[in-house]
């Protein structure tokens, strides 16, 4: 895959996933929403994305890993395998902020107060997720809201 591919990739991946977003966000209890977003859908097609990223970019190049910075450093030298790191954050993501929305209305988080922590999530992932649990935290303990699992 030249760079021309990668690039209409790495658009679509991030394309596709704002659908997915803006229904959690907007949506939130759409049965559409149910459907899409806690579905299969997103994971599966992302997730053939990221096994074809990764065997596109097999032979690692020399020295790559996961056991040492540098070896990261020189994994991600290969741009197929930065396209498959990329798709394992938008699938991660997508996950975290689906888990949290589910998990929001079960304990009863008002939805205006998740929305920013989703949008957080979409963004900066594990920055969101830290706001939710501590947003969870707080009014499970002010207002008494249902905090079992």
């Amino acid at each position: 895959m030249g760079e021309m591919p990668l690039e209409r990739l790495f658009a679509f991946g991030n394309a596709f996933v704002l659908p997915f977003w803006a229904l959690l966000i907007l949506a939130p209890r759409w049965r559409g929403t149910r459907l899409l977003v806690h579905g299969p859908l997103a994971p599966v097609v992302l997730g053939g994305v990221y096994v074809a990223m990764l065997l596109a970019s097999l032979p690692a190049p020399e020295g790559a890993g996961f056991f040492s910075l540098y070896q990261v450093m020189t994994l991600f030298t290969d741009p197929r395998a930065v396209m498959a790191g990329w798709v394992h954050y938008l699938v991660f993501d997508l996950f975290v902020g689906a888990w949290a929305a589910r998990d929001a209305q079960r304990v009863g988080v008002p939805h205006l107060l998740l929305a920013p922590c989703l949008l957080a999530t979409l963004l900066v992932g594990p920055v969101g997720l830290l706001l939710y649990l501590a947003l969870r935290a707080a009014l499970t303990r002010r207002l008494g809201l249902s905090d079992a699992a």
